[in-house]
Order: structure tokens, then sequence, then C-alpha cells
């Protein structure tokens, strides 16, 4: 979970809490105090993004206290500032804003620049999904550009005193060699400068020095750049909400014809009934909403004991009534439910599955199987090219990087990568896993986790007979019959591989691993596997 630092005094002040009660309510709030040597550490729970600067934190607990509740209003003043937005292959999306006559105290300043290096490390997945700049506005002139430029264009980056190219950019600067690897593959490179011709920023790498923000900023003009539109959207408004909570005027910049920052609300309507459902304490409706709105959301009650609850704008991490639920419990105080024992008729026992793992995990233990763990992401590249399979895995919608853009299939993939890097050790090396694999088929979301068992045995003679031994042995010892028919599969080699069959049913496959495939892998003896269906077993 990511930790920030806050000067209690001036955490306290804004809450308009002695400091003496505030460690209390950061625990109910999702910013539980870490450590109090010097500035007290906050740890912040992961889905609370808005909570990564003082002045969030100071948000939610007046809200907690029943200082300031509701809806946080943030009034938009509309202006003439304007962004233009060109084609930008690397960082298509661009939004801004502009907050004039803030008061850039030193506190201010280091939450500013210690919520900008969360929201990257978080939000924006090390800036590969979303990069901010916070520059200082008297230095800009409108309308600004947002381009590209190739490599041999200069500028002079933050922390230097000259002009350089991109190219210099990220080969030699420390943010070039931290963050390069993100524009890699382009040929021209993003660029964010004014109508004189300066430039504002290189994003998502360094901002320019001469916009960089002091104690003697007054005007802030706020640019977030990404891949993801909605995230490019949210990010914005964290730090525009955070910066206003210390004051200043905010006004809008035009993009695509548009006036951002947006700070309208999104509505859920959530039944009080399945909230008590959930929680068992019997609230009404007039006392639901009194606590929604100390979590600072708009709470109006309809009929038939249903609230519309209105979402703040910085709010990302509410998808679903069950997290209007959770803030109600966090509103109501954990320290205020009352545990008690169940009135069932029935114990807790483990799941059979569970108990079918377990025996799986002592057989192939003393078949001599060393277990071993691998990621159920991983990439399409492992799962099917290397394999020599044609096919596409179901892939997610915003991996962190290609080497987990794919939930697995089977199992045999990851288990040869491990090896790969374990040539040195000593032979023979017999390794299996048991875990989930995502296929598609499921009722309600159209896909379905399968758990499988799979067994790779590596030594210079290897072969067809002894993995067929080793998966026999298995089988018996679970109880389970099979029968076994040859196959043809491009992973292994021709005549040398089976399928498994129980009560009519293909379960699994095993076999010797193709060379082709050892090659791929950079494996450099033979190699035999089986794979398994552990959920029919």
């Amino acid at each position: 979970m990511p930790v920030i630092e806050v000067d209690q005094k001036d955490l306290a002040g804004l809450c308009k809490i002695p400091e003496g009660e505030l460690e209390a309510v950061l625990q109910m709030v999702k910013a539980s105090v870490d450590e109090k040597v010097g500035k007290w550490k906050l740890e912040i729970t992961g889905d609370r993004p808005d909570l990564l600067s003082t002045e969030g934190v100071a948000r939610a607990v007046l809200g907690f206290i029943g200082k300031e509740t509701g809806l946080a209003e943030y009034k938009v003043e509309k202006s003439k500032y304007e962004l233009k937005v060109g084609k930008v292959s690397a960082r298509p999306y661009i939004l801004g804003a502009v907050i004039e006559g803030v008061k850039l105290t030193d506190q201010l300043i280091k939450s500013i620049v210690q919520m900008q290096e969360k929201l990257h490390e978080g939000v924006g997945r090390k800036r590969m999904k979303v990069a901010l700049g916070i520059n200082d506005l008297d230095k800009i002139k409108f309308p600004v550009n947002y381009t590209e430029k190739t490599e041999e264009f200069k500028f002079t980056p933050l922390g230097l005193t000259k002009d350089i190219t991109l190219k210099d950019i990220l080969e030699k600067t420390a943010q070039g060699k931290a963050y390069g690897k993100l524009l890699e593959g382009f040929k021209k490179y993003p660029i964010l400068m004014d109508s004189a011709g300066k430039v504002i920023s290189m994003p998502p790498i360094v901002m320019s020095e001469r916009v960089k923000i002091g104690a003697g900023t007054k005007n802030i003009f706020v640019d977030v750049t990404g891949t993801d539109l909605k995230a490019v959207s949210l990010v914005l408004n964290l730090v525009v909400s955070a910066i206003a909570e210390r004051g200043g005027k905010i006004k809008s910049v035009t993009v695509g014809g548009k006036q951002y920052p947006n700070f309208s609300t999104e509505t859920i309507k959530v039944s009080v009934g399945d909230i008590d459902k959930t929680l068992g304490l019997g609230l009404k409706e007039k006392e639901v909403v009194s606590i929604l709105e100390r979590m600072r959301y708009g709470a109006k009650a309809l009929k038939g004991g249903v609230i519309e609850v209105s979402i703040p704008a910085y709010r990302g991490d509410i998808l679903h009534w069950i997290d209007i639920a959770e803030d109600v419990a966090i509103g109501y105080g954990y320290n205020n439910i009352q545990p008690f024992i169940p009135r069932i008729g029935t114990v807790g026992k483990i799941l059979e599955k569970t108990k079918m793992n377990r025996k799986a995990r002592e057989v192939m233990a003393g078949l001599g199987f060393q277990e071993i763990l691998t990621f159920v992401l991983t990439s399409n590249k492992n799962q099917f090219q290397r394999m020599e399979l044609k096919g596409e895995g179901i892939k997610i919608e915003n991996p962190i990087s290609s080497e987990f853009e794919t939930a697995r299939a089977w199992l045999l993939p990851g288990m040869l990568k491990i090896l790969e890097p374990n040539k040195h050790r000593d032979y023979p090396q017999k390794i299996f896993e048991i875990g989930d694999c995502v296929l598609k088929g499921g009722e309600e979301t159209g896909y379905k986790n399968v758990r499988k068992i799979a067994a790779v045995v590596t030594h210079d003679t290897a072969n067809l007979t002894e993995i067929k031994s080793f998966l026999e042995a298995f089988c018996k010892l679970m109880g389970k019959k099979i029968e076994i028919r040859p196959v043809e599969h491009k992973s292994f080699i021709d005549s040398r591989a089976a399928e498994v069959f129980s009560e009519g049913k293909s379960i699994g496959i095993f076999g010797e691993i193709h060379p082709s495939l050892l090659q791929n892998f950079g494996l450099e003896k033979p190699a035999i596997a089986f794979e398994l269906d552990l959920n029919v077993i």
C-alpha cells in the first residue's frame, strides 16, 4: 500500500481537530498512521488515490467528523485557455486545467510533488497509463499545443541549464533512462509547447526547466497525458481538487471543444434493504443518508427505500453499490459494530476441492517432484508462440506490460520458462504446479477458472515411458482410472504424445516436448511433461 508523509500540525489545522484526536480518526478513513517519527507517515489503502495528499485526507476527515458534509463543491470558471491536440501516437490523450491565486506554501508544494509521484506509480502504472505535469502558468503563452517531434528536437529539461535533443534526454538523463522504454518503437515523441514555441514538457518523461513551480508561483497549469482517457480525467480531477482545497480559483481549459476539469457527478441507486442485508446494522433511510453525506457523497432518499447517491468526481474506486455499502460501514464506524455469533446450524469444514488439491500435492511430492508457483497473468508469446501454437489468450484491458497481458490457458509454458534460468542446477529436474487457468465458457462472465496440474521432467535420457509412468502413478494414487490414446500436438514430438481420458472425457495430455520448444525456451536437455484438469480428477 502507498505511504505518504504529512506534517501533523498542518493536517490537524486543515481538519480543524486537535492533534491528539486526529490519529484515531485517520484509522477510520483508510489512512492509518504508520510511523510518528518526525512527520507522520500515513498508510493509504490502494483503492483510495484521493487520499494521496494532505488535502485529500483532510477532506475525508472533515466529512467523517461531521464538520463538512455532502459533496465537496469545486466551482470551475469558464475561461479562454485552450489546449490544441494534434496527432500523438505514443500518448493520444491530454487534458488540462488552470488554478489561479494559489498560495504555494512549503506544505502545499511538498504535498503536490508527493501526490504526483504516488499517482504516477499507482493509477499511472509507472507513467505508462497516465503522467501529469504541474507548471507555472505565468511562464506559458496560450493556446498550448500538444504535438510530436523527432529525436533531433531540442529543449532544456528539468534539472539542466542548456538545450539537448530528445534522443539525448532519453539516453543520458535519469528520467529518460527510467521512463524512456514507454516511448520505444515510436519515431516521434510527445511534446507540449506554448504558442510562443517554448516547450512545457516531454510527456511522460520530463518537464521543462523553464516552467517548474516554486515559492513564487501563484498560478498553475496542470496537464495530464496518457493512453486511457478515463484515467486521465480522473487524475486531473484528483490533482485539481486537492490543490483547490488550499484555495485558488479553478479555470477551465478547452480541449477538443469541451471544458475541463469536469466535476460533474455520476449517480447510483442503492437499496437500503441491500445495505442492511450486507451489514446487518438495521439502519434506516435517514441514517444511511446522513452517513453517506459524512463520507462526502451526495445522497437523496427516493421512494421504496432507495437512495440516489452522487459519486464525487475524484472517487474512481466506486464501481458497484457494494462499494457504497462499504463506505456506509466505514461511516458508521467499524468500532461501533458489535460482533455476535451467527444463528446458523452449520459448521465450517475444508472444501472437497481443497482436500483434493492437498492430496495431489502430497502425491507429487512423494513421486519426487518439487512444487513451483507461477503467475496467472502471462504473455501471449509464452502461451502460444513459444509453444509453436496459433491462437490468442484472454487478454486483460490495461496490462502493466506485455509480460502480463494474458490470463494463462495452460500451465506448461510457465513451467518451461521457469526451467530456462535454472539450467545450471543439478539434474534430473522434476517440477510440478497446481493452479488456475482461465478458459472461455463461464455462465455469468463468459469465462471460467479451471484448476490444473502439470509436471515437467528434464535430464539427458528423459523419454515418453518415464512421463507415462509418473502420470499413471499419479492417477492411480488419486483413485482415477484413465485411458490413453495417441494424439498429435505441435508442442510435442510426433508420435511421442498421448491424450488422457477418464470416463470417456478428455482430461489432459502428456509426451516429449518438441526440440523446437526446447530451443525457444533456451533449454539444453530433453524434457517430458503432462498436464491434467484437476476439476475432473
